[in-house]
């Protein structure tokens, strides 16, 4: 058996049981029975850690470990038994007390091994349930496993794969269990791009049975159908009688083309109300796969438009778009509701989408990672002047140029709210002649605290230039910089507070600016020059230096 650890940094690592427990960070664990099944390469981003792992455990070993571990893991995954024995159901046995979430992958055994699992599922704590390969499955097994997630009462999750099954039993034992677990709020079905497609009867039956729910809030369906036309209708009418939902996360890829996309966008914000909306897949799939401008303004800037948080991955602007609305039209446009915003991987200029999303006074997270943009000027609005509300922007492998990066740089010290800058993978990062730039405006900007110029942990390019004159200033401002500001508007920091504005500086982790993005400052050190630099500029402030 092989056993992984997945710590706070995202990352698989090999779980060593050096003193027979498992360690306070760990978090989710994967078991496997299959050396090669899972290597480190699959998991873990770091081109240090590549290889399937060495480190080898029996059951009884992991039991002791999981039994004595004083936190509760969030997720325990077990995979490629083929075998059940005694040891192996006494880990197992020990599991679901120790853990919220369970997911069980290519597992082998009978219908007793499936009537065991569903007895776990029914076991008051488990909130999460993920089950691979349904079509691998005889109806039995599946008839017993959903019979547990009927009725579990405190099941909330439930991820299925295999809907492609030509079993209707299979679907039918899992719609059954839908209707009968009323705590059920998250569903998600998904299926490898290697699995055949799911039979469009199969889904309009699970279709029908999400319109008829009460109790599901989020809803997630990356998977391939049939006849994409069809089922892609039949989502649209979920969409219309469904009054639950707040999530929707769709490869609109696999639903049809036209105005099908359209239908499940305006549905889904105005019909549905969701607050959450995410289209598309982390892939280019083509210019096909659009959104007309008109049907963008017309659905969000709207006064009864609830939707917080938008995702359009590879979905196009519409050709179109730059002849629908006039720059007249454009300046009245707003949206207060919507407050993060990601569009990836597109292939064309949508800088029009920038221009209108822009005007939405509202929105803090903006990820536009992965696409042509190359102008910065139409996101002035949202980063500079007294409304400016974006905290976090990341323009990551982008067509930045050098003087485009320059005359962005230029601006730093007027953007007062923006905290996290992804820059990794634009042009601008070849030359060096930007950097004298950014260096001054670095250090007269007194909001950012992280600006990430690696592109991923496979990137071995050297930023210790880089990050040499980015840490310094962005650290001082996370370490609390702005508390030395005084203007006509603010008045001085009382001297009670500084004891704990040092002792925050002092006990913060840190962010490196050649860290990837997304990166755990927690994996970093504290930096005790920020509170050196700190104590400094308040005795200069003070005039106890010339004293």
């Amino acid at each position: 058996m092989i056993v992984y650890a997945y710590f706070s940094d995202h990352e698989y690592n090999p779980l060593k049981a050096i003193d027979g427990t498992l360690p306070n960070n760990v978090s989710n664990v994967l078991v496997s029975s299959d050396r090669n099944e899972y290597s480190v390469s699959a998991w873990n981003q770091s081109p240090l850690n590549q290889g399937p792992l060495n480190e080898v455990f029996d059951c009884t070993t992991l039991t002791k470990m999981i039994n004595q571990s004083s936190t509760k893991i969030e997720t325990i995954t077990v995979c490629k038994f083929e075998e059940v024995s005694s040891a192996y159901l006494k880990m197992l046995m020990s599991i679901f007390n120790k853990a919220n979430g369970l997911t069980f992958g290519k597992l082998g055994g009978d219908e007793a091994y499936a009537c065991f699992q569903s007895s776990m599922v029914q076991q008051n704590g488990l909130r999460e349930l993920e089950v691979y390969s349904l079509e691998r499955r005889s109806t039995l097994q599946a008839q017993l496993i959903f019979e547990g997630v009927a009725l579990s009462t405190s099941l909330e999750k439930l991820k299925v794969s295999g809907l492609c099954t030509e079993e209707v039993e299979v679907v039918t034992a899992l719609l059954n269990a839908l209707e009968r677990n009323h705590r059920l709020k998250h569903l998600e079905v998904f299926d490898c791009e290697s699995m055949p497609d799911v039979p469009t009867h199969h889904a309009l039956l699970l279709f029908e049975q999400i319109a008829l729910s009460n109790s599901l809030e989020k809803l997630k369906l990356d998977a391939t159908f049939e006849d994409d036309d069809q089922v892609g209708t039949a989502l649209v009418n979920v969409l219309e009688r469904n009054g639950s939902l707040n999530y929707l996360d769709v490869d609109v890829s696999s639903l049809g083309r036209g105005t099908t996309i359209q239908d499940i966008f305006k549905t889904a914000i105005l019909d549905t109300k969701v607050q959450e909306l995410a289209l598309g897949r982390d892939v280019v799939i083509g210019e096909d796969v659009l959104i007309a401008f008109d049907d963008w303004i017309d659905t969000l800037c709207r006064d009864d438009c609830s939707l917080e948080r938008l995702k359009l991955l590879a979905i196009e602007p519409s050709a179109r778009a730059r002849s629908v609305v006039s720059d007249k039209e454009l300046s009245t446009m707003k949206n207060t509701s919507v407050k993060e915003v990601e569009l990836r991987y597109t292939t064309l200029d949508c800088s029009r989408f920038m221009e209108t999303f822009c005007r939405f006074k509202s929105i803090e997270v903006l990820n536009l990672a992965n696409n042509c943009i190359s102008v910065l000027s139409p996101l002035d609005p949202l980063l500079i002047g007294g409304s400016a509300t974006l905290r976090s922007l990341n323009l990551t492998n982008n067509d930045i140029s050098e003087e485009n990066a320059i005359e962005f740089f230029q601006k730093l010290s007027q953007m007062k709210r923006l905290r996290h800058m992804g820059l990794a993978g634009n042009p601008f990062l070849e030359s060096e002649s930007w950097m004298d730039v950014f260096s001054n405006a670095g250090w007269q900007n007194k909001s950012m605290e992280c600006i990430s110029f690696r592109y991923s942990n496979w990137d071995r390019q050297d930023y210790s230039a880089i990050a040499a004159i980015a840490n310094v200033p962005l650290s001082l401002n996370r370490g609390g910089r702005r508390a030395l500001e005084i203007d006509e508007s603010s008045k001085p920091l009382p001297a009670g507070l500084w004891s704990h504005v040092l002792e925050r500086a002092a006990t913060l982790f840190y962010y490196d600016a050649a860290d990837v993005w997304g990166h755990d400052p927690s994996l970093d050190s504290t930096r005790a020059d920020v509170v050196f630099w700190l104590l400094k500029e308040k005795m200069a402030g003070n005039g106890l230096l010339e004293r």
